[in-house]
């Protein structure tokens, strides 16, 4: 097996490995859980420095037959879009589950069989390069995270994993059906039907008119309610207020980005008029998602909703950068979706810190809490800044391109999402203030500071932030290539579009 399916299998081989461990060993199941997710960083983080920058094609690439009768294929592979989110989602993993070691207390079991089988969906969702293989991976993710809210989160936990369930159910349901209409499009340029994706985008597919939209429309409404965009976020405050923290920190950081990434590796090469022709809608509700969710966030009192309507608001900015379509701006895009997975992931795990020392959840039940953890203290206040994205800061680039890139495109769309930076920096700074400074409320003064199993947690998140802060080149590097024969291929095949079918079927530009 090459490394691309061990990421994969090794997760199930844990979860296995775990489902063998009695119920009452928890040390030893919490250990299956750590030591499995940190030979799958390890993988993935030699995949990721093995990665060769400037080549646009995919690499580590894996190919086998699956289901040959009905053009299913075993395609596994990394380029620009996809290899530094494998290696975020492998790093967070083990973070995750390192958290939860103090929240798991008899249940320990079934929570390290869930996590691991999510990662295996998660991590298989942006290696796929089968339709279909995709598609299984995606929904893959979907059934361990239900049972993630709904088994260990909070008291309105039933009706927040239901809710997530259905709406994202009601989207992958459109996306299956878009995903078979474009299989028999490529058979009819291609003259085989497949559902590789590689090989459909051999020759551009030559869609264009109400049909490419339609089919757009479908992939991006899943892809949408994954993020999620305004107006589908509904069921965001409910679930990330319900999961416990350290699942609110995966559904944030890994998750969310499947949406995102979904845009890119499918709706733009395959449906590069659409794209284009939907730009100004998504790029205003972009705005009014950046806007809406900086300004829920600042009047909410409950810190996770707090900090799920802020994720919200820099979903915004990663949405509003892939609508521009430029080189700045997608890349921009590609880079914000590592930084929010970073600096929100760390935002969760401090906020399943702080209510597992006091049980309190709600922002009034705190006040001068630095006192007695100034660590604690510190390290939130790296995590805001980065997160509001001061200069130096993971956070910085990422804006910075996003906006450059969108005020080239959409001068007024770009302005406006600016304002967004300080709803951010007005609902976290209120965050930081309202927990660790001021008078010291009841109880809080001796609450602890950090715990070295906590320090080895956040001190790699805060690392990265500095690192992705100061040096980010590594992380655009990887992925400009892939950006550049993107934007070149799906100009190319916007063009076939527009002269006609029997122009798309004479030839294209190979991705």
């Amino acid at each position: 097996m090459g490394p691309l399916t061990w990421l994969i299998a090794l997760p199930l081989l844990g979860a296995a490995a775990a489902a063998a461990v009695g119920r009452d060993r928890e040390r030893a199941l919490r250990m299956v859980g750590l030591v499995t997710s940190v030979l799958v960083f390890a993988i993935a983080a030699l995949v990721w420095g093995r990665f060769a920058p400037g080549a646009a094609s995919l690499q580590f690439e894996e190919h086998a037959p699956w289901v040959p009768g009905v053009g299913l294929v075993y395609h596994l592979g990394v380029d620009g879009l996809s290899v530094s989110l494998v290696a975020l989602t492998a790093l967070l993993f083990p973070l995750a589950l390192g958290a939860a070691a103090q929240q798991l207390a008899g249940r320990a079991k079934g929570f390290v069989i869930t996590a691991l089988l999510l990662e295996t969906g998660m991590l298989g969702t942006f290696m796929a390069q089968d339709l279909v293989l995709f598609y299984v991976f995606w929904e893959g993710m979907l059934i361990p995270m239900y049972f993630l809210i709904a088994l260990w989160g909070g008291p309105g936990r039933a009706p927040a994993a239901m809710k997530f369930l259905l709406y994202t159910m009601a989207g992958s349901a459109l996306m299956l059906v878009a995903l078979v209409a474009v299989a028999f499009a490529g058979e009819r340029i291609a003259g085989r039907f497949t559902f590789d994706l590689p090989a459909l985008l051999a020759r551009p597919l030559g869609l264009g008119g109400p049909y490419e939209s339609v089919l757009f429309l479908a992939f991006t409404a899943a892809f949408a309610i994954k993020m999620p965009v305004w107006p589908l976020h509904t069921w965001l405050p409910d679930a990330y207020a319900e999961a416990p923290p350290v699942v609110t920190m995966l559904l944030a950081s890994v998750m969310a980005k499947a949406g995102a990434y979904g845009l890119l590796r499918f709706c733009l090469p395959l449906f590069p008029e659409a794209m284009r022709a939907f730009g100004p809608l998504l790029s205003v509700l972009a705005v009014i998602g950046i806007l809406y969710g900086g300004a829920i966030a600042w009047a909410q009192g409950d810190m996770r909703r707090l900090l799920a309507y802020g994720s919200m608001s820099h979903m915004g900015f990663i949405l509003l950068g892939i609508f521009a379509l430029n080189l700045p701006a997608l890349q921009g895009s590609l880079i914000q979706m590592i930084n929010h997975g970073i600096s929100t992931g760390a935002l969760f795990l401090i906020a399943g810190m702080l209510i597992a020392r006091t049980g309190r959840a709600d922002t009034d039940g705190y006040g001068g809490a630095g006192a007695g953890a100034p660590t604690l203290a510190a390290a939130a206040m790296i995590v805001a800044l980065s997160s509001l994205a001061l200069p130096g800061t993971n956070g910085f680039i990422g804006e910075f391109l996003i906006l450059l890139g969108t005020f080239q495109a959409r001068p007024a769309a770009a302005v406006l999402a600016a304002f967004g930076v300080v709803a951010a920096a007005a609902y976290l700074l209120a965050f930081i203030g309202r927990i660790f400074h001021g008078p010291v409320r009841d109880g809080l003064a001796s609450m602890g500071d950090l715990r070295r199993e906590e320090l080895a947690i956040l001190v790699p998140l805060i690392a990265v932030i500095f690192w992705v802060g100061l040096y980010p080149r590594p992380l655009l590097a990887r992925s400009e290539a892939t950006v550049r024969a993107l934007l070149a291929n799906a100009a190319a095949a916007q063009t076939a579009a527009r002269q006609g079918p029997h122009v798309a079927a004479g030839g294209g530009t190979s991705p």
